[in-house]
């Protein structure tokens, strides 16, 4: 999602992300940051990871026009996430939503169960989308910034 945006084109017909997902594959696995880097930069992206990101790092990036792929802990109940994570794609804010983009389809934020596998533009609450992305408070949450 971060990379059709920024270079259009790149990922042709409706199967373009199986592409992005086998050039990840080279470099380790799905959820593993570093591959994702890796890959993004194969493609001509300069990106960085981080934990300590913010809802105000996003805001300034969706502001230049490029999505934040983020990375948060999917499972168990909001009041106690836990699991190895699961990343998606931030393409959009409102005062008190993320308009995300989740491969895996739509959360029930409250009790992290996915409901469905339709996960296109979906506004996740900060207020439960928060304990699973910034999951060691404030200024924790980890996501992949790429420069323009």
């Amino acid at each position: 999602m971060l990379l059709e945006t920024l270079h259009p084109g790149t990922l042709m017909g409706p199967n373009g992300d199986d592409a992005y997902l086998g050039r990840v594959l080279r470099y380790g696995d799905t959820t593993d940051y570093a591959a994702q880097i890796k890959a993004l930069q194969s493609y001509g992206i300069m990106a960085s990871f981080t934990q300590r990101a913010t809802y105000e790092m996003i805001e300034d990036q969706i502001n230049q026009g490029i999505p934040v792929p983020l990375g948060f802990v999917h499972k168990g109940p909001v009041t106690h996430p836990h699991g190895g994570g699961h990343w998606l794609c931030c393409i959009g804010y409102t005062e008190k939503t993320l308009i995300v983009h989740d491969p895996f389809g739509e959360i029930d934020l409250i009790n992290g169960i996915y409901m469905n596998n339709w996960g296109a533009k979906l506004h996740y609450s900060k207020e439960n989308f928060g304990p699973r992305w910034l999951v060691d408070g404030p200024g924790s949450g980890w996501a992949i910034i790429a420069n323009l």
